[in-house]
């Protein structure tokens, strides 16, 4: 793809927007920035592109913007639906996806691409973590602070990359060789016009793959099993339930892995990081590693220091016998429903933030079965309500410091006060990571009064 001279409109100066800028750079196009953020942070980013010499326009996106650009790479989080991009499409300017973008520029390297609605993040780190172990020369790109752009010129044998729906929307001749759909449940249904829509998207993932390549699916997923028929690619099967002829599952509390012949990898009892749901992110990640020919002795170490990341129902402690769980990072009613059916014993549940066109409702039976009290924060504090007040006690909490203070007054010992929101952050926090630190920081207060007065 021959970018030199070429005048192209970067939207967005977040991770993904900053890595297209500096791969758009090295390749001789004329970059312009529109950020629609005009933010101090915005502002010192802005400030060090323009000694680059590139254009930047903070604030609402000018139709000005298009005046004689060639193309137009939207970030991620931008609507293809918004005026600026409806009208360049009417003037016939080119719009092209960062994914679509970056994987142009990756050659001779085998690329790995993970989606899902939930569990993306992790697996794709802990692959990374096991073929970086095995082979060294691996790149890891995503959700987790560098975006394929980024990447894409590295001298690497293999990349690692967490695709989202919104990425997959533009997609065109992507085409790695390993896919992998995690499983598929309601998000982002505030931008994608139907559920049928964004379970289409996922399988997008496959378009350009061939019989060379390979598909790994979770059999257990009913939305994702059927994607077999439709996928070129060899298929291989992850499964807690049942054992398919080639890819990974479990017998008797072990991972197996059947490549032609069955190699035990490990024994959950030595895993550490929690969840019953990690286990199908632990399936695909096995199944990646067991295609590159990672042995069994490289998987295991990895898997049994492994830990998972932060914000994803993550342990943050006890107080006066009250467990604290952090899951910032459940942003849909999927997520939520995947980590109460992880945790033991009556919980306390804080949720709420900026709905995504969720359906709480799917959650009326587990909240029934495990759920003592819920706390409402956040814009969808009514939606949340009118949908499962049947079910279980509420109250409404004004911030997250607060609600997790009424969490704990109200806790036995024994109980959880879990944070799973169901909502993006972004009504109050600029991020999933900042609303976890603030739940962190205000369990580290009440154990450190609690010790005080005791």
């Amino acid at each position: 793809m021959k970018l030199k001279d070429k005048k192209v409109l970067v939207l967005g100066m977040g991770i993904s927007g900053m890595g297209m800028v500096d791969l758009l750079e090295r390749q001789g196009a004329k970059v312009m920035v529109g950020e629609i953020k005009d933010t101090a942070e915005m502002q010192v980013k802005a400030k060090e592109l323009e000694g680059r010499g590139i254009k930047v326009h903070l604030g609402p996106h000018s139709l000005h913007l298009l005046d004689h650009q060639d193309l137009i790479v939207p970030s991620p989080g931008i609507s293809l639906d918004i005026l600026l991009l409806q009208r360049a499409k009417d003037k016939g300017i080119s719009i092209m996806g960062e994914l679509e973008l970056a994987s142009r520029f990756i050659k001779d390297t085998s690329l790995v691409a993970i989606t899902g609605t939930n569990g993306k993040t992790t697996t794709t780190f802990l692959t990374g973590q096991i073929l970086k172990r095995a082979r060294g020369d691996v790149e890891v790109a995503g959700n987790i602070g560098t975006s394929l752009s980024g990447v894409a010129q590295k001298k690497s044998s293999i990349i690692v990359v967490e695709v989202s729906s919104f990425q997959l929307e533009t997609i065109e001749k992507f085409h790695p060789f390993i896919s992998c759909i995690l499983n598929i449940s309601p998000d982002h249904l505030d931008r994608h016009h139907s559920f049928t829509q964004y379970a289409h998207l996922k399988g997008r993932i496959f378009l350009n793959q061939n019989k060379e390549d390979f598909t790994i699916l979770n059999k257990d997923d009913p939305l994702v099993y059927p994607l077999a028929k439709k996928s070129r690619a060899r298929r291989v099967f992850v499964s807690q339930k049942n054992e398919p002829d080639l890819g990974v599952f479990l017998r008797k509390g072990r991972i197996i892995a059947r490549f032609g012949r069955e190699e035990e990898i490990v024994s959950l009892s030595r895993i550490r990081f929690p969840g019953s749901y990690n286990l199908e992110n632990i399936l695909s990640a096995v199944a990646i590693s067991s295609l590159y020919r990672v042995s069994p002795e490289v998987m295991r170490d990895v898997l049994e220091k492994f830990k998972g990341l932060p914000h994803r129902a993550e342990a943050v402690g006890r107080v006066r016998g009250v467990r604290f769980i952090n899951d910032s990072k459940a942003t849909n009613e999927g997520a939520v429903k995947r980590c109460l059916e992880g945790v033991r014993g009556p919980v306390i549940l804080i949720m709420g933030g900026r709905d995504k066109g969720a359906n709480f409702s799917i959650l009326g039976p587990l909240v029934k079965e495990k759920v003592k009290e819920i706390i409402l924060i956040g814009e969808a504090k009514e939606k949340i309500e009118e949908e499962l007040s049947s079910i279980c006690p509420m109250v409404e909490s004004d911030e997250l410091p607060s609600a997790v203070r009424y969490a704990f007054n109200s806790a036995e010992p024994g109980d959880s006060v879990l944070l799973s929101p169901g909502c993006t952050s972004f009504d109050e926090f600029k991020s999933f990571e900042e609303r976890g630190e603030v739940f962190k920081r205000e369990v580290e207060k009440l154990r450190e009064e609690y010790e005080k007065q005791n």
